[in-house]
């Protein structure tokens, strides 16, 4: 058994690994979490590691490929030019990539109560303690969270990074 490379259609990936799995197929989709604002609180949700690409392991003499080009959110197996055949992925890249993505799934969230008291780890405001007001997602896909700081007697609203915080105890 060998563990080949399948090619999905855009954002389809959890799509094509249920199906392929319906179908009796071993999949292998390797994921991580990603924060994401859900009701201005942040939550884990898994994600591709590699977006439009998942494993799945096929005998070559004995395994029927024909469905899996025609499985909903595939697009095609990886190949390397029009005739030759997929391309092969060694076991041992295969459980290295599965190590490496448990790591990855290992992270802690940073999650907030709203008025919870954090201190600020980074940047121009290291050291400044505040209460925790809300997260907000930029354009560009970046975290800030909004916090309640007590600067020169008056309290202020900034925006920080969600990674520079921690709560206090």
């Amino acid at each position: 058994m060998n563990w080949y490379v399948i090619h999905t259609k855009p954002r389809q990936e959890f799509r094509a690994q249920e199906n392929l799995q319906n179908q009796g197929f071993e999949v292998y989709l390797p994921t991580i979490s990603k924060e994401v604002i859900r009701s201005k609180s942040l939550e884990a949700k898994p994600e591709p590691l590699f977006a439009r690409y998942l494993f799945i392991q096929l005998d070559q003499l004995h395994s029927n490929w024909f469905p899996i080009r025609s499985t909903r959110g595939v697009h095609q197996m990886l190949r390397f030019g029009m005739n030759t055949d997929p391309v092969k992925v060694p076991n041992e890249l295969l459980e290295l990539i599965k190590e490496q993505a448990k790591s990855f799934g290992q992270t802690t969230q940073k999650i907030f109560e709203s008025n919870e008291q954090v201190m600020i780890q980074e940047g121009p405001m290291k050291g400044l303690s505040g209460s925790f007001q809300e997260i907000q997602q930029q354009a560009n896909g970046e975290m800030r969270a909004m916090v309640l700081i007590d600067l020169l007697g008056k309290l202020q609203k900034i925006q920080v990074p969600v990674a520079t915080l921690s709560k206090l105890h």
